[in-house]
């Protein structure tokens, strides 16, 4: 059979045509030609399509998917000259992964966030802290880094640029399916705080903290054998003198799960010397769901015999605060409906 030569000149004649080859008698006939109608492509629903543009590649691995999404938070926040201040897109990860919507439809919301203009995206932020300081004054006033800098009056350009930066990174790779399911243990499936702290800390500051991030597979390997032989009775509680964001404290908690235990029935007492690290481990103790029996304390151990007696003064004080706050809030509105009602009655 003569070659195709794609180089060859236009007028080159072509060669006679091979004579066609009988085939043995032996043989039998060829079948008859069958023609396949393709099936209509289902159209995809709107719900369906949102979903699509957010989902991240490795969902089925939670760990993989929680470190790029803490590499592509680290890459837009400093391509956007963010700065060295790492609490600020810690915080804003931290507030996407608590916004309170949940089920399978809320990765809808990444269209939401990513439609606000920067007042309204400030705005937003403050709202999903405030509820959060309602619920669990304890664990949101633990974690302010992470929200501190949210309560300013205006931010910077470049900053807000970041911010938003930091924002469309996070959602694009699929944060909130790791964070919106309305199961914890799905939520609880990945360290996200903690893959981003990791990411984002400089070396010499790492190494200076001492920080040593247990990978997610080690944990669940050591949660599985401490508990193996331990009869889980409701009342227990775990104590983590070096914490960090929580890691262990996850295992531990998707461990009992398996075995039909809630976290909310025991008691978890950590202790960080790095105050993000701290403030990541209370905004997972929310996401992962642990429960209220909670105590989160920053302070060195090798130097503090007993670091939880304050961390559990400071939450006696944040609940105290809310209530407190909460009870003239009160007092005020009973006012105003007062003061309505007199103008009603008198006009």
């Amino acid at each position: 059979m003569a070659q195709l030569d794609l180089f060859a000149d236009a007028d080159t004649p072509d060669e006679p045509p091979a004579p066609p080859r009988e085939l043995p008698a032996h043989l039998p006939p060829a079948p008859a030609p069958v023609t396949i109608t393709a099936q209509p492509r289902r159209r995809l629903s709107a719900v369906e399509t949102e979903l699509r543009s957010y989902f991240p590649a490795q969902i089925g691995r939670p760990g993989a998917v929680a470190f790029d999404i803490a590499e592509a938070v680290s890459s837009a926040w400093h391509q956007a000259h963010g700065g060295s201040a790492i609490e600020v897109p810690l915080g804003v990860v931290a507030t996407l992964a608590l916004w309170p919507l949940r089920g399978p439809d809320a990765p809808l919301a990444a269209s939401w966030w990513l439609s606000l203009n920067d007042d309204q995206l400030l705005v937003a932020f403050r709202e999903c802290w405030a509820r959060w300081w309602i619920m669990r004054p304890d664990l949101i006033d633990r974690a302010t880094p992470l929200h501190k800098w949210i309560d300013e009056e205006t931010l910077d350009t470049r900053r807000v640029k970041a911010v938003r930066a930091v924002v469309g990174a996070a959602l694009t790779r699929g944060l909130l399916h790791l964070t919106s399911s309305e199961d914890a243990y799905f939520r609880s499936t990945a360290d996200v705080m903690g893959s981003l702290l990791a990411v984002m800390r400089s070396p010499g500051r790492a190494a200076a903290l001492a920080e040593v991030h247990t990978p997610p597979d080690l944990a669940e390997m050591m949660a599985v054998m401490l508990l193996a032989d331990m009869q889980l009775e409701p009342g227990m509680r775990f104590d983590e003198p070096t914490g960090g964001t929580g890691a262990m404290y996850r295992a531990l908690a998707q461990a009992m799960r398996d075995r039909a235990c809630n976290p909310h029935d025991f008691g978890w007492a950590l202790t960080d010397i790095d105050p993000l690290a701290a403030a990541g481990a209370a905004v997972n103790a929310i996401v992962w769901d642990l429960g209220p029996h909670v105590l989160i304390a920053c302070a060195d151990t090798l130097q503090d015999a007993n670091p939880y007696a304050k961390a559990a003064q400071d939450a006696r004080e944040s609940i105290e605060r809310r209530d407190r706050l909460h009870s003239q809030a009160a007092f005020l509105a009973a006012i105003k409906q007062t003061e309505a009602l007199i103008r009603r009655i008198a006009a």
